[in-house]
C-alpha cells in the first residue's frame, strides 16, 4: 500500500492515497496560537487536530488550580480523536504550548 505524501502531519501522511482522498475535503489548516486552548477537560471535543507543526500539551487540571502535563503532542500524532469519536467528554485539556499550525476536522 502506497503512502500519502500530502501532509506535513505523519498520521495523515501514513494513510493511503484513497483513505487521504477520503478524509482531504473535511480537512482545515487553521493556525495554532500561542496558549490557545483547543477544548476543556469535561467538555465534548468537537474537534480533531492533526499538527503540522508546533506542540499540543494534555494537561489534567487539579482541584486547587495547578495543571499536570499528561502528554505533549506535535507533527507525529493526533489530539482529541478519541473523545470526538466515541462522543464522549475530554479527561484533559488541550492547550497549545508551541505554536503552529494543524488540520482539522
Amino acid at each position: 500500500m502506497a503512502k500519502s505524501p500530502r501532509s506535513p502531519n505523519n498520521f495523515l501522511a501514513s494513510l493511503s492515497p484513497s483513505d487521504f482522498k477520503l478524509l482531504h475535503p473535511h480537512l482545515t489548516l487553521i493556525e495554532l496560537g500561542n496558549e490557545a486552548v483547543l477544548f476543556e477537560s469535561d467538555a465534548n471535543v468537537r474537534n480533531v487536530y492533526f499538527p503540522h507543526s508546533g506542540i499540543i500539551s494534555l494537561v489534567v487540571p487539579l482541584s486547587g488550580g495547578q495543571m499536570i502535563e499528561a502528554a505533549m503532542v506535535g507533527h507525529d500524532s493526533i489530539v482529541g480523536a478519541s473523545s470526538a469519536l466515541d462522543g464522549r467528554v475530554s479527561l484533559n485539556k488541550g492547550i497549545v504550548q508551541l505554536p503552529g499550525a494543524a488540520s482539522v476536522v
